[in-house]
């Protein structure tokens, strides 16, 4: 029972960092974001008429990466303690 809670804390610090990391590099490209106006302003028919703030991802994919990220550090934790528990060989020659 405690792998299994260890994988999910692992999964829940994996997601909490890729949101991180995603909303630190929005906020970087917003900030140091400098529009071209005169080349807009040539090219304007060019232009949309329409705003889209980004894309929305279906809350069935993060349960899915959730599980999955689940899956691979609770396969990573016995790995490691299956390495870690194995009694050392000393062998005589």
């Amino acid at each position: 029972m405690k792998i299994l809670w260890q994988s999910l804390l692992g999964a829940v610090v994996i997601h909490i960092l890729y949101f991180a990391a995603a909303m630190s590099v929005g906020y970087v490209k917003t900030i140091t974001y400098k529009p071209n106006f005169s080349a807009a302003w040539e090219h304007a028919e060019n232009l949309p008429n329409a705003v889209a703030f980004g894309s929305v991802t279906s809350l069935l994919w993060y349960g899915g990466t959730f599980l999955a990220a689940a899956i691979v550090c609770g396969l990573l934790l016995v790995g490691y303690k299956k390495l870690t528990t194995q009694p050392l060989r000393t062998e005589k020659f």
